[in-house]
């Protein structure tokens, strides 16, 4: 998916900068003809040169430090692409309007043509401002509602009548994507309304406690009663004569069902420690688990050097070995304290022990033996 996103975002700037150098060598209204096809596209050039530079240079760099900076110089940008576009088209402009230069004169003619130039290219130098002005807000704004569900594990929502609500995130049931709103249905058999897509609601509540069985479909896991290998059952409400079933998506259904199994594994252990904790307890003691390969050992290290934070499920994303395999090389490598947890236990994630702390630790060690 990371790699279709960069390549759809070179192909719009591809035919973005098709279009206008098309717009050049065939239209007029905003400057004067350049002479030659040639001159057309070097004049289309130079105003992508100038469309980018403000993007990607001018703004990151002078915009939040220095505003007032940043606009000299994008004018003083306008202008001297407006006159180096100018000075390309003026041999032909003498040529063809010596009438008009001998009637206005020469500077005259220069100026009235310089300014709509000039007035043209600090117009399209406003479209990289409106677009980076507009991802600032939404990453503020995004930021914003983070805080907020983080800090009251509520979700804001609009019930029918438009109105403003904040529900409570144990009590999502389930998340259906429906063009640009997101249905989420709740537990006593209400349903809201949010702008957006499903990728905004994922990436705000995480993949602990929510999976993504599908590209429309959203579902918490705790509300999850059964999984096939091919077709997840929600845990069936009073108000429901059957219980609701989603098909999983045929792309992603076998990473997606063994989460969902394991999950559901875990849970049932866990449920019957709790309601029968005697038989647990007289229980045999579990097989102490065999380490794994060093190969696989390596390959989890290097996996957390390189995307600090994540966790067990994340790591069985990227190496595809399994959870208990990355969990056993995760125990390994705690053991030799090359790695650390980071956060709670249920968000938390590994990140790999700095060289300097896993040394004062081993010397440490050895000083107490």
């Amino acid at each position: 998916m990371k790699h279709l996103n960069i390549f759809l975002a070179v192909l719009l700037n591809v035919l973005f900068c098709a279009a206008l150098l098309y717009f050049f060598v065939n239209n007029s209204y905003l400057r004067p003809w350049a002479g030659s096809v040639t001159n057309e596209v070097l004049v289309g050039l130079l105003l992508l040169a100038t469309l980018y530079a403000n993007y990607y240079l001018v703004y990151p760099l002078l915009h939040k430090k220095h505003p007032v900076v940043y606009w000299v110089v994008t004018i003083l940008i306008s202008l001297v692409a407006g006159l180096i576009e100018m000075a390309i088209a003026w041999p032909f402009m003498k040529y063809c309007n010596a009438e008009v230069i001998e009637q206005w004169g020469a500077f005259r003619m220069f100026t009235h043509h310089g300014r709509v130039v000039a007035a043209r290219t600090l117009a399209f130098n406003f479209f990289p401002f409106m677009f980076r002005e507009r991802q600032e807000l939404q990453k503020a704004l995004d930021a914003e509602v983070q805080v907020v569900y983080r800090d009251t594990q509520m979700l804001d929502v609009v019930d029918h009548e438009s109105n403003l609500l904040m529900i409570p995130k144990d009590d999502i049931y389930y998340c259906v994507q429906e063009g640009n709103f997101t249905r989420i249905y709740t537990v006593d058999d209400r349903w809201f309304t949010r702008l957006g897509s499903m990728k905004h609601l994922v990436q705000l509540f995480g993949k602990e406690d929510f999976v993504r069985i599908s590209p429309s479909v959203l579902i918490p896991y705790q509300y999850i009663w059964s999984c096939n290998g091919s077709e997840v059952f929600l845990k069936k409400m009073p108000w429901t004569k059957e219980p609701i079933s989603f098909i999983l998506d045929p792309i992603k259904d076998e990473p997606v069902a063994e989460w969902i199994i394991g999950y559901l594994r875990e849970s049932n252990a866990e449920r019957q420690v709790k309601n029968n904790p005697k038989s647990h307890k007289r229980s045999k003691p579990k097989r102490k688990p065999a380490v794994p390969p060093q190969e696989k050992i390596d390959a989890v290290l290097s996996c957390i050097q390189a995307n600090p934070d994540c966790n067990a499920t994340d790591i069985t994303t990227k190496t595809a070995f399994s959870l208990s395999t990355v969990e056993r090389c995760i125990a390994e490598l705690r053991k030799q304290q090359l790695i650390q947890h980071v956060g709670n236990k249920r968000s938390g994630g590994y990140r790999a022990t700095p060289p300097s702390a896993a040394n004062t630790e081993t010397e440490t060690g050895t000083d107490r033996q």
